[in-house]
């Protein structure tokens, strides 16, 4: 059995015998042991979340939850006698309880068990021996931070500074980078000793306003602000050279991340981890910003001095853009910036976007891709919708569809998996007297996968909706905004922004190899908040996105025999139905602009009960084999993220001060 297979296991039989902390009561008495706690953080927070705790001697003691991440948290965490007078305010607390002793050590045990499956080396070994012999607080801390990042804030810089051991080979270095020409353009004298002093310097340096040289392949612009790291041409040169194998052009643009710093000799603050390439997105964001290398092809007629400009490096991104495929993007942050403003998206100089029926709009500081309001000619769209029963969801989904929607060609076609309640019935009769809707009989066991294969062929329409039974229409244009990005040429599936019934956000897109299978990104993030880089707020590319409300091509749902309903029947479905359609060379497109209510799985069940457990864990190894997601990295994620947590947020220091919610003494 696996380790989170017995583990789940081990959690429901156990769970009648927790004792739980009333977290609301005034002032909760603690009795020292092990507990677990599962709370909620929203996305990047500059301290590390705490319990306050006051002993019966009148000592107060802060337990800090060290190696928490955005999102949902489970710790396990000993606590001192006491009772618990305050927590961080950053703290959305679930459910606090405490174990036996027993149970305590179990999980200890369990949890170093899976530390050395994932990260063996005889260093950890005995990291893990020498933990079981800690004192229990100490133990604790020694648990929480096992899914540190090894290498600190900075572990980011790992690959960048393991070159600095080369240092006394620089003649020899330039040998790797051998046919890749770059010359880098300056704003001061000031900027040329640092880069004389590379790792391997560029082959030209010239100021900004001199013609642009016809000895290099490469020109990187670089303000007054900005810094290139030691091996940055070498990386860049390397980076290039290895795309130039892949393909018979070179890359016409490179992009790097960046981070920033207030003093060069400081420690470097805030790095900013890009995506590949992503056309929706840059028109949106501007995040490739100011780390960039352009191929001298694509500068005809370029002052150089306007290459400092931020207008001017946003037009030529976005023609590079247009073919994808000659962009490059290198994961390490090869430049570092002293400025003190975030990156800045310019205006759009033309309403009209790379696609048609697609408006390029301004909305505060950035930019979205929206229908055009005079796109009528609406091709048919079939929305299937699965249920049994669960009528409460149902009827607020199929009534918010019907009386919102604004798109015109659309059909419902419900698929009856045995419901039975009378209520449910006489729905079903009264529903499809609306010429859009009609139900279908699946009678037998429920397989998504299956359910949806058979219904969709009993429709007709271009493109079909993939659509949950708990999903609630906000805005009436959401079909008309995925249904314009469904048209577009190589486009395979559109996804769209779901929030829980709070407003907090359920799915933003899906990231491939979080969790070791795949997650959705921004989880619980406000459902108005931007997020990392404004992905909760820009339409982009992912690799996948949920089946709760998604949108494809018949020809391409058919061409790949739908989804899969002998490996996949309940869960993952979606995940190797997006994964098979995105390498067909299909665009999969998740757009904000598309927001809808998602009431997650009310109906389905919990995968993690004991009657779907041994369903869900074959379903989760065999995501695993076929797609290779374990430690697989989404190219639309980034290896410098951690890909356990939720939210899309680097590590960072925790050092600030919190603000604390105090709890009321007991009379």
């Amino acid at each position: 059995m696996s380790y989170r297979k017995y583990m789940i296991k081990l959690n429901n039989k156990l769970e009648s015998t927790w004792d739980f902390i009333d977290t609301s009561s005034p002032q909760p008495s603690l009795r020292a042991g092990w507990y677990i706690c599962e709370f909620v953080l929203p996305g990047m927070i500059d301290h590390t979340p705490r319990f306050v705790i006051e002993s019966v001697q009148g000592k107060v003691k802060d337990r800090f939850l060290i190696g928490h991440h955005a999102g949902r948290n489970r710790m396990l965490i000993y606590l001192p006698d006491g009772k618990l007078t305050a927590y961080s305010q950053s703290l959305e607390i679930i459910r606090l309880v405490r174990v036996s002793n027993l149970e305590g050590r179990a999980r200890i045990l369990l949890i170093s068990a899976r530390y050395l499956r994932d990260f063996f080396r005889f260093s950890a070994l005995i990291k893990v021996i020498f933990m079981q012999f800690q004192d229990r607080v100490e133990l604790s801390n020694s648990l929480l931070s096992l899914y540190e990042p090894a290498g600190g804030v900075d572990s980011y810089l790992h690959d960048i500074d393991r070159w600095q051991k080369y240092r006394g080979f620089r003649r020899w270095l330039n040998w790797l980078g051998r046919g890749v020409r770059i010359g880098v353009m300056i704003e001061s004298e000031t900027q040329r000793a640092a880069l004389d002093e590379l790792l391997v310097p560029p082959e030209v340096v010239i100021f900004a306003g001199q013609a642009i040289p016809t000895e290099v392949d490469y020109l990187v612009p670089l303000a007054a602000t900005e810094t290139l790291r030691d091996p940055a041409i070498l990386l860049l040169k390397r980076a290039i050279k290895r795309a130039g194998r892949r393909s018979s052009k070179r890359p016409t643009l490179v992009y790097t991340d960046h981070d920033y710093v207030d003093d060069p000799k400081q420690e470097p603050l805030h790095p900013v981890f890009k995506p590949q390439p992503s056309e929706a997105y840059l028109h949106c964001f501007n995040y490739p910003g100011f780390a960039l290398a352009f191929h001298v092809s694509l500068l005809a007629g370029i002052d150089s001095e306007c290459l400092l400009h931020v207008e001017t490096q946003y037009a030529l991104a976005l023609t590079a853009f247009r073919d994808t495929q000659r962009v490059l993007h290198v994961p390490e942050a090869l430049f570092t910036s002293r400025r003190h403003t975030p990156l800045e998206t310019p205006v759009p100089q033309n309403p009209a976007s790379a696609w048609p029926h697609i408006d390029w709009q301004r909305v505060g500081t950035y930019n979205v891709l929206r229908a055009n309001t005079d796109w009528r000619d609406h091709p048919s769209v079939d929305l299937v919708i699965p249920t049994r029963d669960g009528l409460a969801v149902l009827k607020p989904c199929i009534e918010s569809i019907l009386h919102k929607t604004t798109y015109t060609n659309y059909n419902i076609i419900i698929v009856d998996n045995g419901s039975e309640k009378p209520e449910t019935l006489a729905f079903f009769d009264a529903i499809q007297k609306d010429q859009r809707v009609r139900v279908v009989a699946y009678p037998g066991e429920f397989n998504y996968s299956a359910i949806n294969n058979f219904a969709v062929a009993q429709g007709s329409s271009e493109y079909i909706g993939l659509i949950n039974n708990d999903i609630e229409v906000i805005d009436g244009d959401w079909l008309t905004q995925m249904m314009v990005w469904a048209i577009q040429d190589k486009v395979g599936i559109v996804g769209a922004k779901l929030l829980f019934g709070n407003g907090k956000v359920q799915h933003a897109g899906v990231t491939i190899g979080m969790g070791n299978a795949a997650g959705h990104i921004h989880r619980l993030e406000a459902g108005d908040a931007p997020g990392y880089q404004l992905r909760c707020l820009a339409t982009q590319n992912m690799m996948a996105v949920t089946a709760a409300c998604l949108i494809t091509p018949r020809n391409v749902f058919d061409a790949l025999n739908g989804l899969d309903e002998v490996t996949f029947r309940v869960a993952y479905n979606d995940i190797d139905y997006c994964l098979r359609v995105e390498s067909q060379g299909y665009q999969v497109i998740w757009t904000p602009e598309a927001s809808l209510y998602h009431h997650e799985s009310v109906s389905r069940g919990d995968d993690f009960s004991d009657e779907h457990l041994a369903r869900y864990m074959k379903e989760v190894a065999a995501l695993q084999k076929r797609w290779k997601c374990k430690g697989f990295v989404d190219k639309y994620y980034s290896k410098h993220l951690r890909i356990s947590d939720e939210g899309v947020y680097p590590q960072i220091e925790r050092s600030a001060p919190d603000e604390l919610i105090y709890l009321q003494r007991r009379d």
